[in-house]
């Protein structure tokens, strides 16, 4: 009863307009860490994709790599017709390298972007901690009334909706 008349009704209310300001950041952190980490997700399984293709078109080329140097030791093939078989298999395989090549880059596109998801992703789920952790503490403060608890989750919670808001302007 004593803490009930020493406890200011302006306290209160501040600490349900903070709660609710901080409960609405924490929504929107919470949708865009998501959001994010679905992203690179997304990319991984797009550079992983990538790799794999490039892996095949690694092997095509090994294979006609295989078949010139059978070309070289085939005492069986007229001259013309190495000559012609070389000629191809030395484009096909360089042909292979070239898109390896385009191949590479486009999967470093993706890693790049699952990266970049990564750290942005972390940014909201920081900022999604703090806010939590400030909501929780402010709660607190209300049910035992004491104002140390209000002024520290006035400030976890503070620090997490600038976390949040500089991880928006980021993105």
């Amino acid at each position: 009863e004593q803490k009930e008349k020493e406890w200011p009704k302006k306290i209160t209310q501040l600490i349900a307009i903070a709660t609710l300001f901080f409960a609405v950041c924490a929504t929107f952190a919470s949708l865009k860490a998501g959001g994010f980490s679905n992203k690179a997700i997304l990319a991984q399984n797009q550079a992983s994709d990538t790799w794999a293709y490039y892996q095949a078109k690694s092997m095509k080329e090994t294979m006609y790599k295989i078949q010139l140097d059978q070309i070289d030791s085939n005492t069986n093939i007229d001259e013309e017709k190495r000559k012609s078989l070389k000629e191809k298999y030395v484009k096909t395989a360089e042909r292979y390298a070239k898109e390896q090549e385009e191949i590479t880059a486009e999967a470093k596109k993706y890693e790049a972007m699952r990266d970049e998801s990564q750290i942005i992703n972390q940014k909201f789920a920081g900022a999604l901690t703090f806010l939590q952790i400030g909501i929780l503490l402010l709660s607190l403060a209300a049910l035992c009334k004491m104002l140390y608890f209000c002024y520290i989750g006035l400030a976890v919670g503070g620090f997490g909706a600038i976390s949040f808001l500089i991880a928006l302007l980021q993105i």
